[in-house]
């Protein structure tokens, strides 16, 4: 008949273990975002990517975000080939190709804009392999 006191034990009091943290809450697990950004702010930063003078922020402000850089590299590309059109647009001898350069840079900048917001990362044809190549 001898009981001990530690035998009868309330279940509420702590027992040294180490109780069950909560469980994350959805939208925030870790393949959902990466470096801190959720997937819709770097939905957001591929589609600035793609505008003409906001491609600079999401390659600046989101550096850890695979998807946002992904788009700011080929956006920032894309301003480039843009300037250096409207630059060669004064000449009136080459008016006609860079004219041409212009139209096709600006088309590139609507499919970045159609696939960022899918959420795909398509390389845009020589564009892509450019800003692969570059050091952004």
């Amino acid at each position: 008949m001898t009981e001990s006191f530690f035998d009868n034990q309330p279940e509420d009091k702590p027992t040294g273990e180490i109780p069950d943290l909560e469980e994350p809450a959805a939208g925030s697990a870790k393949g959902d975002h990466e470096g801190g950004f959720s997937t819709e702010d770097g939905r957001l930063a591929a589609i600035m990517a793609y505008i003409p003078f906001l491609c600079f922020i999401p390659l600046l402000n989101m550096k850890y975000n695979k998807e946002a850089r992904f788009h700011a590299r080929q956006g920032v590309m894309l301003f480039l080939i843009e300037l250096l059109a409207l630059l060669f647009l004064v000449d009136r001898v080459a008016n006609f190709v860079f004219t041409a350069v212009l139209i096709v840079a600006v088309a590139f900048s609507i499919a970045g804009i159609y696939f960022a917001l899918q959420g795909k990362n398509f390389r845009l044809p020589i564009v892509g392999d450019l800003a692969d190549k570059s050091k952004l």
